[in-house]
């Protein structure tokens, strides 16, 4: 290939998202440095990761094999001299595992030492009269190494988790180690040959048409297609062939790019759908009381469900609590919680109703489910005449909650003086 090339190995959206990316993750990190939780945070997820990693390249290691000068010497040999070509300082530990028929390969380090697994779907290749598209997969391999981008992945690690910005970064890679990988092997036709067959498989990659293929950029574009690719760590298969044919000749191939109305039609759409609605819903509620006639309903509802006789307690209506007693409701009825009327007259302050409760003999003693008295619930909110009235009635200070607390510990915990002093005398 032209020597012209090797200036322009490099993609620039790996550059541009890099600087992006690095910026991001650097800030994060300066952030969580500040806090003890921030530190614990960057330790767990480092340590978390290597180890899982760790475990499953030692996996690996064991059961898959090592291609090596004793094993497959003519692919070691050629990935040897790749490796040289690239100039690494030394060729990477290639291992082939078996894949159920999945094509794949990936870099990785494992304790300071690179490592290329390429799956044995992959690696037949090589017994199929295909081997530049072997070495193909492997250059690209070699190539994420050669950038570093699996050393500086927990550099990265937290713009990773920022929507769209790692997953572009990561496609830049994809276009740089495509471009190593074409310009080392020296085949461009079974370079772009090896990036069909991810599409299509291996037999019958030859026979596809390229051009049609990356005519589908266009034809099948819209804003699904589009968002879909922006989720993923590596661009669009004709995206890739593309991108190699415009490095190679620009002049004769022009970038494809999807339909930007569709596009933006997809993305207004998202908003309306994602945005506009909801706040439509929003707006409609307000503007037709739809939140007060609820609030009603519920009022309502709770009326129905909560004796009335409570209410009035709570209310401090005398006059309502009096007609519901004359009329046989039961005075000592309780909620789901255990509490009384006089606890609801209590809670809210309300003097007249709990005074008048008080009169009908009540039992001014009684406990909710939690062992609280009336008495408890007034000295909680610091009300000092409820305190004296309860008190002036019969309430026993030294009951005790389930927490084993009396009212007494409560006006401690409050520092109302005035009150610890009336549960004393």
């Amino acid at each position: 290939m032209d020597s012209t090339l090797r200036n322009r190995l490099v993609h620039s959206k790996e550059t541009l998202y890099f600087a992006l990316t690095i910026i991001v993750s650097i800030t994060a990190y300066i952030f969580l440095l500040f806090s003890f939780i921030g530190i614990a945070i960057i330790a767990a997820i480092i340590l978390f990761s290597y180890f899982f990693h760790a475990l499953s390249m030692a996996s690996i290691r064991r059961n898959g094999i090592r291609i090596s000068e004793k094993q497959f010497p003519d692919i070691y040999q050629k990935a040897q001299g790749l490796a040289s070509d690239m100039e690494l300082v030394k060729i990477p530990s290639i291992y082939v595992l078996e894949s159920s028929g999945f094509l794949n390969a990936f870099a990785t380090r494992f304790f300071g030492k690179n490592m290329v697994v390429v799956y044995s779907e992959i690696f037949d290749l090589s017994e199929e009269g295909k081997e530049d598209q072997l070495l193909f997969v492997l250059a690209h391999e070699f190539a994420h190494l050669k950038r570093r981008h699996v050393l500086v992945h927990f550099l990265l690690l937290p713009a990773m988790f920022i929507p769209f910005l790692g997953e572009a970064y990561l496609r830049g890679c994809e276009y740089t180690c495509d471009r190593y990988a074409a310009f080392y092997v020296n085949h461009f036709e079974a370079s772009k040959q090896a990036l069909t067959m991810l599409a299509i498989g291996k037999k019958l990659a030859p026979k596809v048409n390229e051009e049609a293929f990356i005519d589908q950029i266009n034809e099948e574009s819209g804003f699904f297609a589009w968002l879909s690719e922006k989720l993923s760590s590596h661009p669009d298969l004709p995206k890739r062939l593309n991108a190699l044919d415009y490095w190679v000749d620009p002049e004769h191939h022009h970038l494809r790019k999807e339909k930007r109305s569709r596009v933006l039609m997809g993305v207004f759409g998202m908003i309306v759908i994602g945005i506009m609605i909801p706040a439509g819903i929003v707006y409609a509620i307000y503007k037709t009381d739809v939140l007060e006639s609820v609030g009603e309903l519920v009022n309502e509802e709770y009326l129905e469900t909560e004796n009335t006789l409570l209410a009035a307690a709570e209310d401090n209506d005398v006059a309502l609590l009096q007609d519901l007693i004359d009329n046989g409701e039961d005075m000592f009825i309780t909620d789901d919680m255990g509490s009384t009327a006089l606890h609801y007259a209590v809670d809210m302050s309300s003097y007249d109703t709990a005074a008048y409760l008080i009169e009908k003999n009540i039992d001014i003693n009684a406990q909710d489910e939690y062992g609280s008295t009336a008495l408890m619930y007034a000295v909680y909110n610091d009300d000092i005449d409820m305190v004296k009235l309860l008190l002036e009635k019969g309430a026993d200070p030294t009951i005790k909650d389930d927490a084993n607390e009396t009212a007494a510990d409560s006006a401690s915990y409050n520092d109302n003086q005035e009150i610890q002093d009336l549960l004393e005398n």
